[in-house]
């Protein structure tokens, strides 16, 4: 059975609904302030799996990160697109324009 298949259709699991926190009921972006087993045609899945995929990526893995590493420190480096100063690419989460490096896959 896909993971997907286990996934109750349902507000609080909705991408567009935010938990309001009174009477267990949640607020979509659609339609206003619903109870959280609603769901209606605009319903989008939140998979937290693959949210924090997405949040787990640094600067080293992006494409636009260029590597200068020093001594110390295998992931250092200057942003391409936005900085012109050097930093540690394993420490700062990924910006907005953030793309995948192909082939790299560990953080030093």
């Amino acid at each position: 059975m896909k993971k997907s298949a286990l996934l109750i259709k349902c507000c609080e699991n909705c991408i567009k609904g935010i938990s309001v926190g009174i009477q267990n009921e949640i607020l979509c972006r659609e339609k206003g302030i619903v109870s959280a087993d609603f769901y209606c045609n605009g319903f989008m899945a939140f998979e937290m799996d693959s949210l924090h995929r997405q949040l787990d990526y640094r600067c080293s893995d992006c494409i636009h990160f260029n590597f200068a590493p020093d001594s110390h420190n295998s992931s250092y480096g200057i942003c391409g697109m936005f900085s012109v100063r050097k930093c540690d690419g394993s420490l700062k989460k990924a910006c907005s324009k953030f793309k995948k490096r192909p082939g790299r896959k560990f953080r030093y």
